[in-house]
């Protein structure tokens, strides 16, 4: 006699669906670093433009060097009001993961519960039965010496 357990692939599914949503959690992790380094990296260009902007107004600057630097200031700081919006978004989505993987993983636990539990009750029913068995066997072998 061998244990079935009817729901094993609903629960090979939900261990499927946790595995699967651990990756794409993994991978919007990098996604986010990735973001994160580049957001860092554009602010360290744009204060290493300001810190010279400054240095030039010292020195003296042309009213044409100091637009091009004005512009650069704006378009850097559209650039990284972006980048911190694609930041947000990753975020976002991450929280999103986080909730539906926190609910498969309940899932999954939930049923790896209810196998454990099927299984102990059919392992005490397959002693019962083993020892049935036995008792049976014993009585039998007692019989006939018995008749005797």
């Amino acid at each position: 006699m061998r244990f079935h357990f009817p729901l094993q692939p609903l629960l090979n599914w939900k261990r499927s669906l946790e595995e699967h949503s651990q990756m794409k959690l993994a991978e919007m992790a990098a996604r986010l670093r990735a973001q994160e380094e580049e957001i860092e990296r554009l602010t360290l260009k744009r204060l290493r433009y300001e810190q010279k902007l400054k240095e030039k107004f010292q020195e003296g600057i042309q009213a044409k060097e100091y637009t091009l630097y004005r512009q650069f200031g704006e378009d850097s700081r559209r650039e990284l009001f972006s980048q911190e919006e694609r930041r947000r978004k990753i975020i976002r989505e991450m929280e999103g993961e986080r909730e539906t993987l926190v609910s498969l993983t309940k899932e999954k636990k939930i049923l790896e519960k209810l196998k454990e539990k099927q299984f102990r009750k059919f392992k005490y029913e397959a002693e019962k039965a083993d020892q049935k068995t036995v008792d049976e066997i014993t009585i039998l072998k007692r019989q006939p010496s018995m008749k005797r």
